[in-house]
């Protein structure tokens, strides 16, 4: 999937909430930047396996926060339904 969706869709940014609203079984597709650290990346990793969510780690943190159109790089994104 592509990183221009991310401008326009409905999601979670950030770690904490991206992980909140997989427990909330809100996500569809996660996003976790692969320069992130694996203490950040764990918990959503685990949780992304046992749920069944797509997971990609192909971008930087500021690639995601670009995408996201936030001013600073984004550790995790998470699509929402």
């Amino acid at each position: 999937m592509s990183l221009e969706l991310l401008g326009t869709a409905r999601k979670t940014v950030g770690a904490k909430q991206t992980l909140k609203a997989m427990k909330r079984n809100e996500v569809t597709q996660l996003y976790i930047a692969n320069d992130c650290d694996e203490q950040v990346a764990a918990p959503l990793l685990t949780l992304a396996v046992e749920m069944g969510i797509a997971t990609d780690r192909n971008y930087t943190m500021a690639e995601l926060g670009l995408a996201c159109r936030i001013k600073v790089g984004a550790a995790a994104v998470g699509l929402l339904s």
